[in-house]
């Protein structure tokens, strides 16, 4: 198996993403509850046109990605395997007869909910606090970000694969 320029990208997506929510987007004084999850969009690109499977394979991979990026907020192994669990339901989504735009949408919003919920479940376990506001506002960041990034990310992913590139 020889890696494809479609998966360099990806790789490439998942990193310079992660870097950007823990680096930039603070600096640029961005609220932590109003970050939005911008590796959560890249697995849900993939999941929506490969399935549950590559979704979920691509969530584990780009969750280590996250978890190796400071500052590290869960115990190790949680990020990797919620974000696994988002791609899973993102790939439930996958119709390869349908280009519908609200399609991709649906599957982020599932995703993130996936997401949202297991890191409440895990807050409230770790000191009882649960913080919704921050919750909901990440929630709506993902989901614009995602609306903007989604399209461009599948017009590419399918340009390449049309090319056989991917």
């Amino acid at each position: 198996m020889r890696p494809t320029l479609l998966g360099l990208l990806r790789t490439a997506y998942v990193v310079v993403s992660a870097l950007l929510v823990a680096t930039v987007l603070p600096r640029l004084g961005v609220p932590p509850g109003a970050v939005p999850d911008l590796v959560l969009v890249g697995v849900v690109a993939t999941a929506v046109l490969r399935g549950p499977v590559h979704g979920g394979l691509n969530g584990l991979a780009a969750g280590w990605v996250v978890e190796l990026v400071p500052p590290v907020g869960h115990p190790l192994g949680l990020t990797a395997l919620v974000v696994m669990l988002a791609g899973l339901a993102a790939g439930c989504f996958r119709n390869p007869g349908s280009r519908s735009a609200l399609r991709p949408l649906a599957a982020l919003l599932v995703a993130a909910v996936v997401v949202l919920a297991a890191h409440a479940a895990a807050a409230v376990l770790a000191d009882g606090e649960l913080e919704l506001l921050d919750g909901a506002r990440g929630l709506a960041a993902t989901m614009v970000a995602g609306a903007v990034l989604l399209p461009a990310l599948l017009a590419l992913d399918r340009a390449l694969v049309r090319r056989r590139l991917g």
